[in-house]
């Protein structure tokens, strides 16, 4: 059953593989010249793409049902999602770190676990940023990624492989999504946290 399921979804990779892309490459978007707007929303989003790939491979590597991995992967992106919008700076974690690890890892593939380790280590890194200089890092990181990885999504849908040019491309997008993302700030400036001493 396990194995004629993936068969199944072999296929029809070609189209699934699309679909992830067109997906990538709006959400990139968004997130290039909304980012800092729409930060919650991105908190939840991303806490549920994290938690459902993270489950989805503990699943895979425990079970062999697809329904007990669907369930396993279900339950861990509702928890990480659930816990990235109570949990202000879990969300700030999970929105910074989620962002860079999944721009490095869609521009740079690589098969090397000790490659995966470092993208997670920068990409904890810059969620623990996010606590001091909140703003600067949320609008920078959303901006740089979302446009690197629009550029590269849009890329692989055109079936152009120059990451070189993918990545000129995305730093253009970056600096017009910073450029807004900044406007929309000084339009409405975010309200100052208090700090728990």
């Amino acid at each position: 059953m396990y194995l004629g399921y993936w068969d199944k979804l072999l296929n029809h990779l070609e189209t699934i593989v699309m679909i992830i892309l067109l997906g990538v490459l709006l959400f990139a978007l968004m997130n290039c010249f909304l980012g800092h707007q729409l930060m919650r929303l991105w908190m939840t989003v991303i806490g549920l793409a994290v938690g459902g790939c993270f489950g989805g491979y503990m699943g895979l590597r425990q079970f062999y049902d697809k329904n007990a991995i669907f369930l396993t992967a279900t339950i861990c992106a509702f928890a990480v999602a659930i816990a990235a919008t109570l949990v202000y700076r879990v969300g700030l974690i999970v929105l910074c770190g989620g962002v860079v690890f999944a721009t490095l890892e869609l521009l740079f593939p690589v098969s090397s676990m000790s490659v995966h380790m470092g993208f997670l280590a920068l990409a904890l890194v810059a969620g623990i940023a996010s606590f001091e200089r909140e703003t600067v890092v949320v609008t920078w990181i959303t901006g740089v990624c979302g446009g690197l990885a629009a550029a590269k999504a849009g890329f692989l849908l055109l079936h152009w492989p120059s990451t070189v040019i993918a990545i000129l491309v995305g730093a253009a997008l970056a600096a017009l999504g910073i450029k807004y993302q900044y406007s929309q700030i000084r339009k409405n400036p975010p309200k100052p946290r208090k700090r728990k001493h």
